[in-house]
């Protein structure tokens, strides 16, 4: 699977990357889907436990803490199998030599994917960063480096990439989770009452349909969706990685170039197993024993005790219901029960400073009477609420003030002290047309060191290019015209290569790292700016001294 060119700035398809996904799944051996439903089962179950023992169990505050730290270790236990799975679906793609080791994926999955719990429920929320947010916790899962600020770094960088394909991706995976969750919905409900039409079993499900108001019944609906589903958006964002990695690193063709070796030299192997199956005798029951007679006392004792056994069973407490009781305080080590006790302390103490000092403020403050009631807070909540909306809107009003008031008392720029060149408008660098003619070299190196600083690498390499070709024609040594190429340029600056040798050598060095970066898939780093600012110098220095 090779990135076609035209599809680098934008990706491939939405459609087409669920396509690729969908074969990768196929092609992935049966121990890759077993490292993601060997993590991924065990919490779901447990989840589902939790669910519906927090929901109808009467003793369900005495296991809450249990619960939930069980949950919480199952959690990290499922993003450290997932990852697995991702790193065993990136190998077989070749973009990955081998798996980080174990510690590495706990520390980094236990580090940042817990975030998400905070991170993408408020991107939701707020709707527009949630794609991003959603990609970039995806992006952990595919490993990515040994720390987790590596894996932060990177997994940021592809989260921003593409994001047109990215929400699109989204949608597609969106209402491919809607409809399955309708079939699979569908299918429980109606597979009780066919077991019941066909072979005659009776089920609680066939008995009534109150089970359809049951939270528990929904939330395994979920399960079995995403249990399902989430293979497939695993996929999806291991083929995201790996294209976004192949823009600089040529995975993908090297990975290309592999397949096509296996196929040629790979034979073709059949092996049989024979399994034994060994009899044996069959075992006779032993003659039955005859228990002396006991005692009628003996007999009632131990059949209390199995009464007792059997009301204390957790299958046969759902009935009862939760006892309001006040829980009893355990005893905490003295260090902890001693740190405890100061915050309690402190905590009362604050509040009795705040509540003080609002009384204080509501002694200070007149004690207007509305609607025809008596003076004074005792009578009316509605009166104190008013005067606490005044109060805040005068504050909000004293803010605007003083933000008003800074804003005014800044004093601009002065405008005659801007060259003339600065109001011109900056050109798309985008388009191809763009000459070097329409801007001087000092707007040139200005536009190209804004760019920089935004960490637009790509755009700030190809101003600073205009900005050496705007040099050159102010020189005279050059002279701009659309029809031109960038070798057409090189080739005019060899006439003066016997007085000037370094300036056409530091050209030609120029011309490489910015054709490698523009029309190539070389991403630029910071060390390649640095290089070509110093030819670029070079070029300015042997232009002014000659």
């Amino acid at each position: 699977m090779i990135l076609r060119p035209r599809s680098r700035e934008k990706g491939i398809g939405a459609v087409e990357l669920l396509e690729q996904a969908t074969a990768l799944l196929r092609q992935a051996p049966l121990d890759t889907l077993a490292c993601y439903y060997l993590g991924t089962v065990p919490f779901m179950l447990v989840l589902l436990w939790f669910w519906a023992d927090m929901s109808r169990n009467a003793d369900a505050d005495q296991r809450l803490a249990g619960g939930a730290l069980a949950l919480s270790l199952l959690f990290i236990w499922m993003k450290v199998w997932q990852s697995r799975f991702s790193g065993r679906l990136l190998m077989q793609l070749g973009g990955a030599a081998e798996l980080p080791s174990v510690t590495a994926s706990v520390m980094v999955q236990g580090g940042l994917q817990p975030w998400g719990f905070i991170i993408l429920p408020l991107a939701a929320l707020i709707t527009l960063p949630f794609g991003w947010c959603y990609a970039f916790f995806q992006n952990i899962t595919v490993p990515g480096g040994p720390d987790w600020r590596t894996v932060q770094r990177k997994s940021r960088r592809l989260a921003l990439l593409w994001p047109g394909q990215n929400h699109l991706l989204l949608a597609l995976l969106s209402l491919v989770f809607l409809v399955l969750f309708a079939n699979i919905a569908v299918g429980v409900y109606f597979l009780p009452h066919l077991l019941k039409s066909l072979f005659g079993i009776e089920t609680i499900f066939t008995r009534s349909n109150r089970m359809l108001l049951n939270s528990t019944f929904w939330a395994a609906i979920v399960a079995l969706t995403q249990l399902c589903l989430d293979p497939l958006v695993k996929a999806c964002y291991v083929l995201r990685c790996h294209y976004g990695e192949s823009l600089s690193s040529g995975a993908d063709l090297r990975a290309q170039i592999k397949t096509v070796a296996e196929r040629a030299t790979l034979p073709v192997l059949l092996v049989a197993f024979s399994c034994v199956i060994c009899g044996s005798q069959p075992a006779f029951a032993a003659a039955p024993v005859v228990e002396p007679q006991q005692q009628l006392q003996q007999r009632a004792a131990r059949l209390d005790r199995s009464v007792e056994q059997v009301i204390k069973d957790p299958r046969f407490a759902w009935r009862l219901p939760r006892e309001h009781h006040q829980l009893e305080k355990r005893e905490l080590p003295g260090f902890m029960q001693s740190i405890i006790t100061w915050i309690q302390d402190t905590a009362v103490t604050v509040g009795g400073w705040i509540g003080d000092a609002i009384k204080w403020l509501f002694k200070k403050l007149p004690k207007p009477s509305f609607s025809g009631v008596k003076p004074g807070w005792g009578g009316s909540f509605s009166d104190i609420a008013l005067l606490l909306m005044y109060l805040l809107l005068a504050l909000l009003l004293c803010f605007g003030a003083v933000f008003a008031w800074r804003r005014l008392r800044r004093t601009p720029e002065p405008e005659a002290e801007l060259p003339m060149h600065t109001l011109q408008v900056a050109p798309d660098l985008h388009d191809e047309s763009v000459i070097a003619s329409e801007l001087t070299e000092e707007r040139w190196l200005a536009l190209a060191r804004e760019l920089l600083e935004k960490g637009e690498l790509r755009l700030g390499l190809r101003a600073l290019y205009l900005a050496t070709l705007a040099a050159l024609a102010d020189a005279k040594l050059v002279t701009i015209a659309r029809c031109k190429t960038n070798h057409d340029y090189e080739r005019e600056l060899l006439r003066f290569s016997h007085a000037m040798p370094r300036l056409s050598e530091a050209f030609s060095l120029n011309l490489r790292i910015f054709e490698a970066a523009w029309y190539g898939m070389h991403l630029p780093d910071d060390e390649t700016v640095r290089s070509y600012l110093d030819n670029h110098r070079r070029i300015t220095s042997d232009v002014r001294t000659q």
